[in-house]
């Protein structure tokens, strides 16, 4: 008895769900009708405008209709094919400008984006495409192209936006590599704390050139330069160069903590880590930079009974990680402007979308196109920074900050 109850359950189930597919299937199947009878009322509405109405007189200076052709367009992510108007004009042919708009891979180009930044390879694409009656399918190659043309788009639309809307409160610049290639990426926080990718530049951070032509491409495309703000570095002497011959000494350089407790530990013997990183954490976490610059000149002679060579980058820093210290930044303001992981965090993004490309093309921009694309998809998720309240305080201290002498850096 249960076991015909079971049955009865199983075959009443079925019932539900084929009937669901079917309401889904029939959705599906009159919204491409009404899509692509739409598509045909613009060919016609187009025809009438180039030809004049069906079987009129038609002057020299209009088109002739010839019949349909067999074409196709792009439609819900997949080549669809269709009926394509044929037009002549004094014995050639003339294409109109709405299929011409349709052939072209903007539909597409989106889908390709999002899958494969997601993680999808071209060879693995087609199963991911919706099924649309007439489809003549995708093949890698137009995936490829697809891709391209819109990877291309992201890289132009990333380093030609317009930055003259926006008040700065802070840039921080940092590298990532690509395939053996490094590419030096800038990101801006504005004084309402948003952050923005402002752009990139595919070249080594040591490279002054690099740098120097980043920093006069941002300006060129309006980065204010009335008043300062802060430039967060990875630690690159190169990088600290070029703000300096771009923007003058004006702009105040704040050491990545991170950058520098890294290199610092890469000299100590791991006996040592522990105590470094309590002393390192201990020192970023005061608020008077008097009290400060004391911990730190403790911390250097510490690091000097241990290793020269650890001293030796601890002082090759001059000091520029306690800037916003210096500043009297406020606290949670501090906290994300002592390193430039607000950027690394874009980066993870980065590598997660990227991990799949097994071969890099140094020469091309390819590795330009796949950067734009991850850091503009990793920008999407951005959040406004900690210590948004604090910014105008810091802005304030910024306007009246004068960089250390010599004298007094020592």
């Amino acid at each position: 008895m249960s076991t015909k109850i079971h049955r009865g359950y199983q075959s009443s189930f079925h019932v539900i769900q084929d009937t669901r597919s079917q309401i889904r299937e029939m959705i599906r199947n009159e919204m491409r009708d009404h899509s692509l009878r739409f598509i045909y009322d613009i060919f016609r509405t187009e025809m009438d405008s180039v030809c004049g109405p069906a079987f009129s007189r038609k002057g020299e200076k209009r088109c002739h209709r010839g019949g349909w052709d067999p074409g196709s367009i792009v439609h819900d992510g997949q080549r669809v094919a269709v009926k394509k108007p044929r037009l002549k004009k004094n014995g050639k042919d003339v294409e109109l400008e709405s299929y011409q708009a349709l052939q072209g891979f903007d539909l597409l180009q989106d889908r390709v984006l999002k899958h494969m930044v997601s993680g999808v390879s071209t060879r693995d694409y087609e199963g991911l495409l919706n099924e649309v009656s007439g489809g003549l399918g995708l093949k890698k190659s137009s995936v490829s192209k697809a891709f391209k043309m819109g990877s291309q788009e992201a890289l132009d639309r990333l380093n030609t936006r317009d930055l003259s809307p926006y008040s700065w409160v802070a840039m921080m610049i940092d590298g990532i590599d690509f395939g053996g290639s490094c590419v030096v990426v800038a990101l801006g926080i504005t004084a309402e704390g948003k952050k923005i990718i402002l752009g990139l530049k595919r070249g080594d951070s040591e490279n002054s050139e690099v740098c120097t032509d980043l920093f006069q491409g941002l300006i060129a495309r309006g980065l204010k330069k009335d008043d300062p703000y802060l430039f967060v570095l990875d630690g690159s002497k190169a990088l600290a160069s070029a703000v300096r011959k771009v923007f003058g000494e004006r702009f105040p350089i704040q050491r990545c903590v991170r950058h520098k407790e890294r290199n610092v530990l890469g000299y100590l013997q791991k006996k040592h880590h522990s105590e470094f990183r309590r002393r390192w954490k201990m020192l970023h976490g005061i608020t008077r930079f008097d009290e400060a610059k004391l911990e730190y000149e403790r911390l250097l002679h510490w690091l000097k009974s241990k290793n020269q060579e650890a001293a030796a980058s601890l002082e090759e820093a001059e000091m520029e990680t306690l800037t916003v210290i210096r500043i009297h930044a406020g606290v949670l303001l501090r906290k994300t402007l002592l390193s430039t992981n607000p950027i690394e965090s874009a980066f993870s993004v980065v590598r997660s979308k990227s991990s799949r490309v097994k071969r890099w093309r140094k020469n091309g921009d390819q590795i330009e196109r796949w950067s734009s694309v991850c850091l503009l998809e990793a920008e999407k998720k951005f959040r406004a920074i900690r210590g948004v309240k604090e910014i105008g305080d810091f802005l304030q201290q910024l306007k009246t900050f004068s960089l250390p002498s010599q004298q007094e850096a020592a």
